[in-house]
């Protein structure tokens, strides 16, 4: 099984840009890139539909999992500013 290169990921990114924005999908690029991803590896591949199915949810079971870990990073470091911010008005209200 061959990884797609860089210039197929491009190429299928723009391919699919018009899909999501005539039909509203809901897609971030990130997304768009998990689906060309896998159209692209699995296209090539002579695995069985069901094989392809189980690794594709692998594979958007990992997206969400980094998407999550992103998420709770910035939101720990929103609070963080928050907190420190905070100490700081409660510094120059004394």
């Amino acid at each position: 099984m061959t990884e797609p290169t860089e210039q197929e990921m491009l190429r299928a990114a723009a391919a699919l840009g018009p899909f999501v924005r005539r039909w509203h999908l809901p897609l971030n690029p990130e997304d768009m890139d998990e689906i060309a991803y896998a159209v692209l590896r699995y296209a090539r591949t002579d695995n069985d539909p069901d094989e392809i199915v189980v690794a594709v949810e692998q594979q958007i079971d990992q997206h969400e999992s980094r998407a999550r870990q992103l998420l709770e990073a910035m939101q720990a470091q929103i609070d963080r500013r928050r907190r420190e911010q905070g100490r700081g008005s409660d510094d120059q209200s004394r």
